[in-house]
């Protein structure tokens, strides 16, 4: 299980993190195996749309079971993006920053950021993930 512990873990050490990548404003959002929030974290100068992007890029990498960076790399027809898009209900992102988490290769949840270059956003995130002795899928 993802605790709640080492969701905010996670996303403390992102935060950190990101402003030594060039990344000043951030949101971090951690997930259950079903794309549900356990923790949701953004930084005092994040706009509206951070934690909903987050949110998507952490839902996309779970429903593909990979992350969001080899997502973006993968979806690159704009009519295929707009017909997953539509599908899901406008939750597909395929942009950097999102992961699957793993632990012992179970997945139990899923972790993001928004704020950065797609590519900051995934290497942040990757090395939050990695922080807690867990494994993000690439």
């Amino acid at each position: 299980m993802l605790t709640l512990d080492l969701a905010t873990e996670i996303a403390r050490f992102a935060l950190a993190e990101g402003p030594k990548r060039g990344v000043k404003v951030m949101s971090v959002v951690v997930t259950d195996p079903g794309g549900h929030i356990r923790l949701a974290m953004r930084s005092d100068a994040q706009g509206n749309f951070g934690v909903d992007t987050a949110l998507g890029k952490a839902r996309s990498a779970l429903g593909f079971g990979r992350s969001s960076w080899s997502l973006q790399k993968t979806f690159v027809d704009p009519c295929g993006v707009a017909a997953i898009t539509a599908a899901t209900g406008g939750a597909f992102v395929p942009l950097g920053g999102g992961v699957v988490v793993q632990r012992d290769g179970l997945t139990i949840g899923a972790a993001s950021i928004s704020g950065g270059m797609p590519e900051v956003d995934h290497d942040v995130i990757v090395a939050a993930v990695e922080s807690v002795g867990l494994s993000a899928l690439a």
